[in-house]
C-alpha cells in the first residue's frame, strides 16, 4: 500500500512505533509519481515472494511435493519497472501460481476458522502429567505463575524439537513432583 505524505498525517490508524508492521521508504529520488507507484508495486510483489518462500519452506518441511513458483513474480517486478507486458507463456505461469496460492489459502482459511486453537491449557497438561488438581489450585499465585513460567520454557523447547520428549517428560515430572512436595511441606 502506498500512502502519500499528506494522507499520512490524516490517518489515525497508521502508527509508526518501534515494531510497526509498516515500512517507510525515501522516494525523493524519484522524478515522477508514476515511478513511485511502480516502485511501490514492486515492493508489494517482493512481499508476495517472501510469503511464497515461507509457504514453500513449509511444504518442504512437511515433505510435500507441492511448490509455488517464485521466479514468475521476479519477472513481474521486471515488467513493472520497465513497463513491459507478459507473454502468454508467462501469463500461464503466473495464473498457475495464483491457483496454487488459492489452494494454499483455502486450506489455511479452514485452519484459521478453528482460530488456531491448538493450545491445551497448561493446567490440563499438569493434570495429565500427574498433578493433583486440588493441590494445584491451592498453590499461591506466585508459585502457580512460577510453575507456569518454568513449564512454558520446557514446553516451548519440546514443541520446537529442541529437546527430546523423553528428556522433557523427565524434567516436567520433576517439576510437577516439586510442586507436590512443596504443597506437602506447606500442609505440615
Amino acid at each position: 500500500m502506498i500512502i502519500k505524505k499528506e494522507d499520512l498525517k490524516e490517518r489515525k490508524d497508521f502508527s509508526l512505533e518501534e515494531h510497526s508492521p509498516f515500512m517507510i521508504l525515501d522516494t525523493k529520488h524519484f522524478q515522477y509519481f508514476s515511478d513511485i507507484e511502480k516502485f511501490g508495486y514492486a515492493v508489494e510483489v517482493l512481499n508476495v515472494i517472501n510469503s511464497i518462500t515461507w509457504i514453500n519452506k513449509m511444504y518442504r518441511d512437511l515433505k510435500s511435493d507441492l511448490h509455488i513458483e517464485t521466479e514468475i513474480f521476479y519477472e513481474i517486478i521486471d515488467c513493472i519497472l520497465n513497463s513491459k507486458r507478459f507473454s502468454d507463456q508467462q501469463l500461464e505461469r503466473y495464473y498457475l501460481a495464483q491457483q496454487k496460492l488459492e489452494q494454499f489459502s483455502s486450506i489455511t482459511h479452514k485452519l484459521t476458522d478453528t482460530d488456531n486453537n491448538f493450545d491445551v491449557p497448561f493446567t490440563v497438561d499438569f493434570i495429565i502429567l500427574g498433578a493433583n488438581q486440588e493441590q494445584y489450585e491451592n498453590l499461591s499465585d506466585d508459585r502457580r505463575n512460577e510453575l507456569h513460567d518454568e513449564y512454558a520454557a520446557l514446553f516451548c523447547q519440546v514443541r520446537s524439537g529442541e529437546i527430546e520428549i523423553e528428556d522433557f517428560l523427565l524434567q516436567v515430572k520433576a517439576l510437577i513432583f516439586s510442586m507436590d512436595e512443596l504443597e506437602l511441606e506447606n500442609s505440615i
